[in-house]
């Protein structure tokens, strides 16, 4: 019988990579209606699409920047000395014809970039969080040219994380639920259908002939000054979650990140209408010509709305306060107030609780030859069909165990079994010790999972 490994290397080897992936390719200002006004901003650096880097490379090859920078270095998790900019944008300096953006005090702008499979191919990567993973955007008026990835990842809403040099403005889905590269997929279909995107200097009618650029919405902090430069960190958090894939029982780091700055202008003069001959000067080679952002733009959130630390397991996060619980338990979504930027809300609890009523539910991840007493809170339950509840060792835990590495060449099921408690038991004897043919899981009513394994 093949094994659980075989068995899921045969289901990935089905599925194509994405190989290519994304950048904050263009920023831009949104007045108080959501259109997209002013003009064109860019990343440090900007290299057009079908355009060769000053490093000889490729647009991809330049603009993207993978943290860690190669899996063929066997590096699974980030390390203190991670640089967050790719190499040509650890400066202040802008690429001729990408300027930077000029932005208001408290107004808000649109970071724009393709999805490139992402959002509309997303059986291709089924280790990734739902939506693709969260989009975290920093400020900070004191970037350095070295800056860590380790450093701003512990920065704060109220900017006391850290070092204190820099603030969390705002947490996105990576999809925003409008955008879609121009493929024939399903997802992509709809989108095209509900939200055409066209190139700029066509006719605004017809089939959509332009991606749908995807954007994370972010609002600048009402202080930062008037003719200085401010400086934003776009950092995409892609982690491969903790045992979904064979070999991988604590997950892997996987981030990209864009380094831009903006020249902080008054609303007047970053969001002055231009006309079509100023703002093709400094469009790019293939430039859309959506006009709107999302219509929720103002209150943007994400499925995982926690700090990304709390998403890793590597021993340098998991080091640090409010780090290393890996998984992909997320808390509930939420909506920022109007007005007041795109960083969600606190949330108080991630694990609703569930009605006395209930039956309890257990869900445990146990060795095939393990036995261990139940604990005397859970009264025994008796079977109707000779079947042995499995039994626990200690109190549940907050989220999900990682499955074990299955080295006996078993082929794990995992069915899901109610257990209606009718008396309590002063008792329980231990389970035999037998040979499972199959795993089983159980919930437990308080929300934990376990996974147990036994004979069905």
């Amino acid at each position: 019988m093949p094994t659980t490994w075989t068995l899921i290397l045969a289901v990935l080897a089905a599925f194509p990579v994405v190989h290519s992936h994304s950048w904050g390719e263009q920023l831009r200002n949104i007045d108080d209606k959501g259109n997209y006004v002013g003009a064109y901003g860019y990343a440090r650096g900007m290299v057009d699409r079908g355009q060769t880097g000053p490093d000889g490379k490729s647009t991809d090859d330049t603009m993207t920047w993978r943290m860690p920078e190669s899996n063929t270095q066997g590096k699974i998790f980030i390390d203190d000395q991670q640089l967050l900019c790719p190499p040509t944008q650890r400066e202040q300096k802008q690429s001729e014809n990408f300027p930077r953006l000029k932005a208001a005090p408290g107004g808000f702008i649109a970071i724009r970039y393709q999805e490139n499979g992402h959002v509309t191919l997303p059986q291709n990567n089924p280790d990734k969080p739902e939506k693709g993973g969260t989009v975290y955007v920093y400020g900070t008026k004191e970037p350095k040219t070295d800056e860590k990835l380790i450093d701003v990842l512990q920065w704060t809403q109220d900017a006391q994380g850290g070092d204190k040099r820099g603030v969390l403005l705002a947490m996105n889905d990576y999809d925003d639920g409008r955008c879609y590269l121009n493929n024939d997929s399903p997802v992509a279909q709809e989108r095209k259908s509900a939200d055409p995107a066209y190139m700029a200097n066509t006719p605004q009618t017809g089939p959509a002939n332009s991606v749908m650029y995807c954007e994370t919405d972010v609002k600048l902090p009402d202080d930062v000054e008037l003719d200085k430069a401010y400086t934003l960190y776009w950092v995409w958090q892609w982690t491969s979650l903790p045992g979904k894939t064979p070999g991988l029982d604590q997950g892997k780091d996987e981030y990209y990140s864009t380094c831009m700055d903006v020249d902080v202008a008054s609303a007047d003069v970053a969001m002055a209408a231009l006309d079509a001959g100023q703002m093709s000067k400094f469009a790019m080679g293939q430039q859309d010509a959506v006009s709107t952002a999302l219509s929720d733009w103002t209150s943007r959130t994400a499925v995982y709305t926690d700090l990304p630390l709390k998403r890793e397991m590597g021993p340098v996060t998991s080091g640090l306060s409010g780090g290393g619980s890996g998984g992909d338990v997320p808390a509930p979504t939420g909506t920022a107030p109007a007005g007041t930027g795109s960083v969600p809300p606190a949330v108080t609890s991630a694990v609703p609780s569930i009605p006395s009523s209930a039956p309890p539910f257990l869900n445990s991840t146990i060795p095939a030859t393990s036995q261990v007493p139940l604990p005397s809170s859970i009264p025994a339950a008796p079977s109707s069909a000779g079947l042995e509840i499995p039994t626990l060792s200690g109190r549940p835990g907050a989220a999900p165990t990682p499955p074990l590495s299955d080295a006996a060449g078993m082929v794990t099921v995992t069915n899901t079994v109610m257990v209606t408690v009718t008396a309590p038991a002063a008792t329980q004897p231990a389970a035999p010790a037998i040979t499972p043919r199959a795993a089983h899981s159980i919930h437990y009513k308080n929300g934990a999972k376990f996974r147990g394994v036994f004979a069905s």
